[in-house]
């Protein structure tokens, strides 16, 4: 029974071994469409590294800061069905939670923790 737990202890320490190396190769590259903008990201969708191309000179400042943007978040996609592409067959075929492959919330549906919110942003009577 003993020698069952230990062999069984050892195939999960290395599968979670493979799972690990498999979430830390999931970074992810995309190139913007006009081939301005490469964006990599990592496995958490951090950015990793960003390069222009000779022609975002050509693009105003707005219109480059949305191609940067969309071209983040479809790297940032792509990283995430890696993850999830891992996660999921460990944990017995089910679908990956939304939070891996869903979209990112927008700031304003992310709450400030308590430390963080000014006195006015306390919940409560309005001060008169």
């Amino acid at each position: 029974m003993i020698a069952d737990l230990e062999a069984r202890a050892r195939e999960l320490a290395e599968r979670s071994r493979e799972l690990r190396d498999r979430i830390r190769g999931a970074q992810a590259t995309q190139r913007s469409p006009d081939g301005v903008v490469t964006a990599t990201v990592a496995p958490n969708g951090s950015l990793r590294h960003i390069e222009f191309s000779p022609r975002a000179g050509e693009c105003s400042p707005a219109r480059l800061g949305e191609v940067v943007l969309e071209t983040v978040r479809r790297a940032q996609e792509q990283a995430a069905r890696q993850v999830a592409a891992a996660v999921e067959p460990r944990f017995g075929g089910a679908a990956a939670p939304g939070f891996v492959t869903g979209p990112a919330p927008e700031p304003d549906d992310v709450p400030l923790p308590r430390s963080l919110r000014a006195p006015d942003d306390e919940p409560g009577p309005t001060p008169s």
